[in-house]
């Protein structure tokens, strides 16, 4: 893997808050009746599926409580489709920028601090979408194992996923396709939402495998 000061620097963490905040209107929309009753508003994964970058959105619909964790069932659409997955995140990760922005090695990066699992069909149309929008060949079946990337928190202070507040992340999926895939992901607690942002085009077939565990 390349070096941490190669992977990240301030600007690279700069980039991804701006883009958790760039992403307010991407499928944040929320209906008011539906609101009201408590009951989560699934949305498109995506609305642009050629879009250079993709943005991927996920609803929370189920939260768990764990000791140590908060575990989230998320769901989207993808056109009719409902793809989903299951996502735990650690409480109290640490910030990986201090207070001056520069970049924390020793607390930063957590490997596993960020869980992804399959909840059966729904994940397996995850994957199927991610090889239609990516043009990537796919066996349409997400791994059942546990997948558990390498976490840099891109924030200044610790996760606290008790409070209504966005959380910005990089994460790496370790894959047999090539170098780790690099994306940008986004806990968002005020919302209920779980995002994807590409970080760029080239980690697509890395990114693909990984969810396929090959």
């Amino acid at each position: 893997m390349k070096s941490i000061n190669s992977l990240l620097g301030l600007g690279v963490a700069a980039a991804v808050t701006m883009a958790s905040c760039n992403n307010t209107g991407q499928g944040g929309k929320t209906n008011t009746a539906d609101s009201t009753k408590n009951t989560p508003t699934i949305e498109q994964l995506t609305n642009n599926t050629e879009a250079a970058k993709q943005q991927l959105f996920l609803r929370f619909t189920e939260e768990i409580s764990t000791d140590s964790s908060m575990v989230y069932v998320a769901k989207s659409l993808f056109d009719k489709d409902t793809v989903g997955l299951k996502i735990e995140v650690l409480k109290d990760i640490k910030p990986g920028l201090t207070n001056d922005g520069k970049v924390d090695e020793k607390a930063g990066f957590v490997k596993g601090s960020i869980k992804f699992s399959s909840i059966g069909a729904s994940s397996d149309a995850f994957v199927k979408a991610l090889g239609t929008m990516f043009k990537q060949p796919t066996s349409n079946k997400m791994v059942d194992q546990v997948i558990l990337p390498t976490v840099f928190s891109s924030n200044k202070t610790t996760v606290d996923l008790t409070k209504p507040s966005t959380y910005s992340f990089k994460l790496f999926f370790e894959n047999g396709a090539g170098e780790p895939a690099e994306v940008f992901g986004v806990v968002d607690t005020y919302r209920k939402a779980f995002e994807f942002s590409e970080k760029d085009s080239t980690f697509r077939k890395q990114f693909v495998a990984a969810f396929e565990g090959k």
